[in-house]
């Protein structure tokens, strides 16, 4: 797993983006994708999970009720994250990694990014997200 605050698109150093030739088209109109998960009571319920070599940021959960939850990131089969705790309404997760970065931190993973959640009773809670496949 590896951290980064820049990305190259062709040469020089860091990680090269894969080509991802309908990336632009599948962006939501804030730049990012997004997801909802119908009901997280209960029981970890996953996020998003991905395999291969990505690159990830713009991660947030929003739309939380005042309760406690559970998060659990899982990267290359290491877990980074696994906390009990009660957010606010929107919850960033990049920015958890690495608050002296205007967007937060790039997370990248090189095999599998697993993102978790569980609530005790907030069936409707959304992650936004973007994600791009590297070499």
């Amino acid at each position: 797993m590896a951290l980064l605050n820049s990305i190259t698109g062709g040469g020089g150093s860091g990680f090269k983006l894969a080509p991802d030739l309908a990336f632009p088209s599948r962006l939501t109109p804030s730049g990012g994708y997004a997801t909802v998960i119908v009901d997280p009571s209960g029981a970890l319920t996953t996020m998003l999970s991905l395999t291969g070599n990505w690159l990830v940021n713009g991660l947030y959960l929003s739309g939380f009720l005042a309760e406690t939850v559970t998060v659990k990131l899982t990267i290359d089969g290491v877990v980074i994250w696994n906390d009990t705790f009660t957010p606010a309404t929107t919850l960033h997760l990049n920015t958890m990694i690495d608050s002296s970065a205007p967007n937060g931190t790039d997370i990248v993973c090189m095999t599998s990014f697993l993102l978790e959640l569980q609530t005790a009773t907030d069936t409707s809670v959304s992650l936004f997200y973007s994600a791009r496949p590297i070499l």
